[in-house]
């Protein structure tokens, strides 16, 4: 039976659907009351992120996203081209400093990921059968919404919030695609896809699940093509369109090149070559990262056990338990886009948990996929529950028969208090909204700083140093120094004996810093001021201050 004419009833059993797709019943629910939901997730979502923004320049990563959106510069490996291309679209808005809204980017891509993953949810329960309980599709998504590393996440310039937004949007397109039959959708999610592999590096890893999906829904329109008059599918052509719509989806790569070959104000590495070029897009320095934890079986136990406790962590022991219900019931009456989500996860999860660097950030996809698990399985629980409720008996009062709805109200407004709880026990531990603190000691360093100074500083603070020189030109005569701190003593020394104004921040939280041995300081913005040398016997080179060897 071709999916198009299939619908599965309350009890999973296929009914005809008389050759239309994604008839569903409601019990009398206004037509518009899913999209309202699915509206005010959204919006709920916005606004609680908004309210717990990070308001300003933050150190490291999320500086180097800021200003790198404001000049259209290139960041770290992958290099990130869609992030960067619409964040400058967001440095134009007319308030908040430029940080400030490249961060609010982060809340609407997010924002938005919850509610195309509600639309996802609502689209699965209707699919297996439960229409009739689509406000359901909202449980699992409102608890992705407020798990704690998607939501820290859209606070900052990060690009986790944006490939949110990516991976939900290519599922909605894929199962509406195979469920439809409409060359549209099967255009958008070729588009999406080559957008998600523009963005992040990590979508390499869900293509077999993609690839597998959309074999599957091409086999069942070859299928339905051959069956009695039907007209046969324009598979060829569709197919090429697809492909175009995939290259067009891959373009922000363009970004990248001409950057590369035109130059720009900033480019991470300062490639050289076209090899240099090609090992940023690959993620190369990083690729040490990979399995970094080891590949023995002891090793890998332990890292299964890292992830389950970090999806413990965003949705508790009953969290997980309402998933797994989902899995099962997903696997009995849909189980072709329950093979999509688990592949998904599988390929995610197993990534995430072998990668050395900051590797539980890269598990938000597993957070998005197991919302979906979640609604699920709250709709079968639910769906469950009515069948014991259903009146369906002539001898049932009227009573007994509105004890359905009241059961079903009690159940979502236990739920509601719930997420409501749970959000406020989070809120604390996770608003930025007033994490001045880095903005305000760099805005005193640069303040303060005598002309010509030089400024040793790690990479968390030399990006925010950098942020305000990029967007603002503030203070462009500073000398910025990085790099291993092993080799900053003698470079200081140098600064000193040419009489200028040397400045050295903690490195890798180390205080006081390696040059504390053979310097006396005082503290400064953002770290010390050097103010004499302890041991100048130990520098042997000459103290001229400008040339190759004293640095």
């Amino acid at each position: 039976m071709g999916i198009v004419s299939e619908q599965l009833g309350d009890d999973g059993t296929a009914q005809n659907a008389g050759g239309r797709a994604e008839q569903y019943s409601t019990l009398g629910a206004r037509r518009y009351a899913p999209a309202v939901i699915g509206w005010a997730l959204t919006l709920g979502a916005l606004v609680l992120y908004v309210l717990t923004l990070a308001p300003s320049v933050m150190p490291g990563d999320y500086a180097e996203f800021q200003f790198s959106a404001a000049i259209l510069g290139v960041p770290h490996p992958t290099g990130y081209s869609l992030y960067i291309l619409l964040g400058k679209l967001f440095t134009l808005l007319p308030f908040g400093d430029v940080a400030y809204r490249v961060n609010l980017s982060s809340a609407v891509y997010m924002a938005a990921a919850v509610g195309v993953g509600y639309a996802v949810a609502l689209k699965l329960l209707r699919l297996a059968g439960w229409g009739r309980v689509w406000w359901m599709a909202g449980a699992g998504v409102a608890l992705f919404a407020i798990s704690p590393t998607p939501w820290s996440m859209a606070l900052v310039a990060r690009s986790y919030a944006l490939n949110s937004l990516l991976v939900a949007s290519v599922l909605y397109a894929l199962i509406t695609w195979r469920t439809t039959r409409r060359p549209r959708w099967f255009y958008l999610a070729a588009f999406l896809i080559g957008l998600s592999l523009v963005h992040h590096a990590t979508t390499y890893l869900l293509l077999p699940a993609y690839g597998l999906y959309l074999l599957l829904a091409e086999r069942e329109v070859w299928r339905e093509g051959k069956v009695g008059n039907a007209r046969p599918p324009r598979t060829v052509r569709r197919l090429l369109l697809g492909g175009l719509c995939l290259l067009a989806g891959l373009s922000p790569l363009l970004f990248l090149v001409y950057r590369f070959v035109w130059g720009s104000p900033y480019y991470w590495g300062s490639p050289t070559t076209w090899k240099d070029f090609f090992d940023l897009l690959s993620g190369g320095p990083f690729h040490n990262q990979v399995f970094g934890f080891g590949t023995d079986l002891a090793t890998q136990w332990d890292r299964v056990l890292f992830g389950v406790g970090q999806l413990s962590d965003q949705y508790t022991l009953v969290g997980i338990a309402v998933g797994l219900v989902g899995v099962v019931a997903l696997l009995r009456y849909r189980r072709a886009e329950a093979g999509l989500l688990l592949l998904m996860l599988a390929g995610n999860f197993l990534f995430s948990m072998n990668y050395s660097l900051v590797g539980y950030l890269y598990f938000i996809p597993t957070y998005l996929i197991w919302a979906l698990f979640t609604s699920v399985g709250a709709g079968w629980m639910a769906v469950s529950m009515a069948r014991l409720l259903r009146a369906d008996d002539r001898r049932q009062t009227t009573d007994d028969r509105r004890s359905y709805p009241i059961a079903v109200g009690l159940v979502g407004m236990a739920f509601v208090v719930a997420l409501v709880y749970a959000a406020t026990l989070r809120y604390p531990n996770i608003d930025m909204a007033g994490q001045t603190g880095k903005r305000d000691e760099a805005l005193q360093l640069l303040n303060t700083a005598p002309q010509g100074a030089t400024l040793y500083l790690d990479w968390e603070d030399l990006s925010v140093v950098r942020f305000y020189r990029f967007v603002y030109g503030m203070r462009l005569d500073l000398t910025l120094h990085s790099g291993d701190p092993v080799d900053w003593p003698e470079g200081v020394y140098c600064d000193l004996s040419a009489g200028l104004a040397v400045y050295v921040a903690p490195f890798a939280g180390a205080e006081p810093p390696l040059v504390a041995r053979d310097f006396t300081l005082e503290e400064a913005p953002m770290g010390w001021r050097v103010t004499g040398v302890l041991n100048p016997d130990l520098y042997s080179v000459p103290l001229c201050g400008t040339c190759a060897t004293c640095r």
